[in-house]
């Protein structure tokens, strides 16, 4: 078989084949609310923004505790940061924990669950059915 009869059977094949899309438009974390009391920074939709991306709070606190450097507390969907973090520090932390955490790395597609064994992280994809490996949140 020629090379040009080769590429010709492969262009075929790829205008048979419809590629999967995946709707990124949908997914927009909220952004960050909060306010500043005192030397603390009270993160008022935390909760919210953590059923959003569909993660575990302790996780989640745990994740943006230590990647911003500061002592948390949790209060009734809040979370007190015991320092004055600055608004877009906050929201690149939490952007980093959705590019790590939450998207797919194959697809891209927000529709992922965090799976925990005893020795593994894991990602896996309700879209593509993937499952990726993440470090373990200390």
């Amino acid at each position: 078989m020629s090379d040009d009869k080769y590429y010709d059977m492969l262009e075929e094949i790829y205008k048979q084949i419809k590629p999967k899309k995946v709707d990124k438009g949908r997914f927009r974390v909220p952004y960050p609310r909060f306010f500043y009391q005192g030397n603390k920074t009270v993160f008022i939709n935390f909760k919210e923004i953590a059923d959003y991306i569909n993660r575990d709070y302790k996780i989640f606190r745990t994740f943006l505790a230590k990647e911003l450097a500061s002592p948390t507390s949790p209060s009734n969907g809040r979370l007190i940061f015991h320092s004055r973090i600055d608004p877009q520090t906050l929201q690149s932390a939490i952007d980093y924990f959705v590019r790590k955490y939450v998207i797919c790395p194959i697809c891209g597609g927000p529709d992922t669950q965090l799976i925990i064994t005893k020795r593994n992280w894991m990602i896996k994809c309700e879209i593509c059915g993937a499952e990726s490996p993440v470090l373990e949140v200390k």
